[in-house]
Protein backbone atom coordinates (compact mmCIF):
# COMPACT_ATOMS: atom_id res chain seq x y z
CA UNK A 1 0.00 0.00 0.00
CA UNK A 2 1.09 3.56 -0.99
CA UNK A 3 2.28 5.39 2.49
CA UNK A 4 -0.31 8.34 3.36
CA UNK A 5 0.62 11.96 3.03
CA UNK A 6 0.90 13.84 6.60
CA UNK A 7 -1.66 16.44 7.63
CA UNK A 8 1.40 19.11 7.33
CA UNK A 9 1.59 17.98 3.44
CA UNK A 10 -2.34 17.94 2.92
CA UNK A 11 -2.44 21.52 4.69
CA UNK A 12 0.52 22.80 2.26
CA UNK A 13 -0.99 21.41 -0.83
CA UNK A 14 -4.43 23.18 -0.16
CA UNK A 15 -2.70 26.58 1.01
CA UNK A 16 -0.83 26.11 -2.58
CA UNK A 17 -3.87 25.70 -4.33
CA UNK A 18 -6.22 28.33 -2.47
CA UNK A 19 -3.31 30.98 -1.54
CA UNK A 20 -5.92 33.58 -0.37
CA UNK A 21 -6.32 31.28 2.77
CA UNK A 22 -2.74 31.85 3.90
CA UNK A 23 -4.21 35.68 4.75
CA UNK A 24 -4.65 36.92 7.76
CA UNK A 25 -7.22 37.68 8.24
CA UNK A 26 -9.26 35.53 5.77
CA UNK A 27 -10.96 37.19 2.75
CA UNK A 28 -14.38 38.17 3.18
CA UNK A 29 -17.24 36.97 0.26
CA UNK A 30 -20.56 38.48 -0.35
CA UNK A 31 -23.46 36.79 1.24
CA UNK A 32 -25.71 34.93 -1.20
CA UNK A 33 -28.78 33.65 -0.48
CA UNK A 34 -28.13 29.89 0.76
CA UNK A 35 -28.86 27.19 -1.86
CA UNK A 36 -29.66 23.43 -1.28
CA UNK A 37 -26.44 20.98 -2.63
CA UNK A 38 -26.87 17.24 -2.15
CA UNK A 39 -23.62 15.68 -2.74
CA UNK A 40 -23.67 11.59 -2.29
CA UNK A 41 -21.65 9.03 -3.14
CA UNK A 42 -24.29 6.23 -3.93
CA UNK A 43 -21.90 3.54 -4.65
CA UNK A 44 -24.49 2.20 -7.23
CA UNK A 45 -27.73 3.59 -8.49
CA UNK A 46 -30.81 2.68 -10.33
CA UNK A 47 -31.74 0.01 -7.77
CA UNK A 48 -35.01 0.26 -6.19
CA UNK A 49 -33.77 0.95 -2.84
CA UNK A 50 -31.31 3.59 -4.55
CA UNK A 51 -34.86 5.21 -5.71
CA UNK A 52 -36.85 4.97 -2.61
CA UNK A 53 -33.76 6.28 -0.64
CA UNK A 54 -33.21 9.45 -3.07
CA UNK A 55 -37.18 9.95 -3.37
CA UNK A 56 -36.75 10.44 0.45
CA UNK A 57 -33.42 12.77 0.26
CA UNK A 58 -35.39 15.25 -1.92
CA UNK A 59 -38.50 14.88 -0.09
CA UNK A 60 -36.74 16.09 3.08
CA UNK A 61 -33.98 18.72 1.91
CA UNK A 62 -35.29 19.72 -1.33
CA UNK A 63 -32.01 20.40 -3.06
CA UNK A 64 -31.85 22.50 -5.53
CA UNK A 65 -28.37 20.92 -7.39
CA UNK A 66 -27.99 16.88 -7.39
CA UNK A 67 -24.03 15.77 -7.04
CA UNK A 68 -24.38 12.14 -7.09
CA UNK A 69 -21.27 10.21 -7.80
CA UNK A 70 -20.07 6.42 -8.33
CA UNK A 71 -23.24 5.83 -10.12
CA UNK A 72 -21.85 2.47 -11.84
CA UNK A 73 -24.87 2.16 -14.36
CA UNK A 74 -25.76 4.75 -17.10
CA UNK A 75 -27.95 7.42 -16.38
CA UNK A 76 -30.35 5.98 -19.28
CA UNK A 77 -31.27 3.42 -17.04
CA UNK A 78 -32.45 5.73 -14.92
CA UNK A 79 -35.50 6.80 -17.53
CA UNK A 80 -37.74 9.47 -15.95
CA UNK A 81 -37.25 9.32 -12.57
CA UNK A 82 -35.27 12.53 -11.95
CA UNK A 83 -37.37 14.63 -14.11
CA UNK A 84 -40.47 13.42 -12.08
CA UNK A 85 -38.48 14.55 -9.33
CA UNK A 86 -37.80 17.99 -11.06
CA UNK A 87 -34.53 17.68 -11.86
CA UNK A 88 -34.95 18.41 -15.74
CA UNK A 89 -31.20 19.48 -16.50
CA UNK A 90 -28.36 17.41 -16.35
CA UNK A 91 -24.41 16.96 -16.85
CA UNK A 92 -23.63 13.58 -16.87
CA UNK A 93 -20.15 11.54 -17.15
CA UNK A 94 -21.28 7.36 -17.25
CA UNK A 95 -19.35 4.93 -15.63
CA UNK A 96 -16.92 2.74 -17.49
CA UNK A 97 -17.85 -0.73 -17.07
CA UNK A 98 -19.58 -0.95 -13.47
CA UNK A 99 -16.76 1.80 -12.04
CA UNK A 100 -17.52 5.80 -11.26
CA UNK A 101 -19.82 7.83 -13.06
CA UNK A 102 -20.80 10.96 -11.72
CA UNK A 103 -24.14 12.92 -12.09
CA UNK A 104 -24.68 16.53 -11.87
CA UNK A 105 -28.34 17.51 -11.90
CA UNK A 106 -30.92 20.46 -11.49
CA UNK A 107 -33.61 21.83 -11.01
CA UNK A 108 -34.58 24.43 -13.64
CA UNK A 109 -36.85 26.46 -11.90
CA UNK A 110 -34.28 27.12 -8.65
CA UNK A 111 -31.27 26.25 -9.13
CA UNK A 112 -29.01 29.24 -10.56
CA UNK A 113 -25.39 29.50 -10.18
CA UNK A 114 -25.04 33.20 -11.31
CA UNK A 115 -27.39 35.11 -9.29
CA UNK A 116 -28.48 38.76 -10.00
CA UNK A 117 -25.75 41.02 -8.31
CA UNK A 118 -23.90 38.50 -7.43
CA UNK A 119 -20.70 37.27 -9.46
CA UNK A 120 -20.68 33.75 -11.67
CA UNK A 121 -18.83 31.27 -9.61
CA UNK A 122 -17.96 27.42 -10.96
CA UNK A 123 -18.59 24.50 -9.59
CA UNK A 124 -16.69 21.14 -9.60
CA UNK A 125 -17.31 17.79 -8.90
CA UNK A 126 -15.29 15.45 -8.18
CA UNK A 127 -15.10 11.74 -8.11
CA UNK A 128 -10.96 10.94 -7.27
CA UNK A 129 -9.72 7.49 -7.98
CA UNK A 130 -9.31 5.57 -4.87
CA UNK A 131 -5.53 4.81 -6.57
CA UNK A 132 -3.14 7.25 -4.79
CA UNK A 133 -1.09 8.02 -7.81
CA UNK A 134 -4.09 8.17 -9.75
CA UNK A 135 -5.30 10.57 -7.17
CA UNK A 136 -2.45 12.94 -7.33
CA UNK A 137 -3.42 13.77 -10.56
CA UNK A 138 -6.91 15.06 -9.58
CA UNK A 139 -4.73 17.25 -7.18
CA UNK A 140 -2.13 18.20 -10.22
CA UNK A 141 -5.37 19.65 -12.07
CA UNK A 142 -6.64 21.45 -9.03
CA UNK A 143 -3.39 23.27 -8.55
CA UNK A 144 -3.53 24.13 -12.57
CA UNK A 145 -7.07 24.87 -12.38
CA UNK A 146 -6.80 27.51 -9.30
CA UNK A 147 -3.51 29.15 -11.13
CA UNK A 148 -6.22 29.96 -13.90
CA UNK A 149 -9.32 30.86 -12.29
CA UNK A 150 -10.55 34.21 -12.58
CA UNK A 151 -13.94 33.64 -10.49
CA UNK A 152 -14.84 32.22 -7.06
CA UNK A 153 -15.24 28.21 -7.17
CA UNK A 154 -16.65 25.35 -4.88
CA UNK A 155 -15.15 21.85 -5.37
CA UNK A 156 -17.50 18.98 -4.04
CA UNK A 157 -17.42 15.48 -4.22
CA UNK A 158 -15.46 12.16 -2.54
CA UNK A 159 -12.10 13.02 -2.40
CA UNK A 160 -11.26 9.39 -1.53
CA UNK A 161 -8.61 10.45 0.44
CA UNK A 162 -7.88 10.25 4.06
CA UNK A 163 -5.02 10.79 6.81
CA UNK A 164 -5.04 7.45 8.46
CA UNK A 165 -7.17 4.00 8.65
CA UNK A 166 -9.36 5.42 11.03
CA UNK A 167 -10.60 7.89 8.99
CA UNK A 168 -11.90 4.96 6.50
CA UNK A 169 -15.38 3.47 6.71
CA UNK A 170 -16.76 1.00 4.54
CA UNK A 171 -20.36 -0.77 4.96
CA UNK A 172 -18.82 -4.08 3.06
CA UNK A 173 -16.10 -5.90 4.77
CA UNK A 174 -15.10 -7.12 1.10
CA UNK A 175 -14.65 -3.73 0.05
CA UNK A 176 -10.57 -1.78 -0.38
CA UNK A 177 -9.87 1.34 -1.56
CA UNK A 178 -6.43 -0.36 -3.38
Amino acid sequence: MASLRSRDQDHRRIRNILPGLAADPLPQYPTMNAFNLLVWNCRGAGNSAFKRNMSELIKNHKPEILILMETKVPFSSMGNFFNTMGFMAATIVDPAGRAGGIWLLWDLAQATIHKEDYEEWILFAVYASPNPSQRDVLWNDLEESARNMEKPWLVAGDFNDYINHTERRSFSPHYNHN
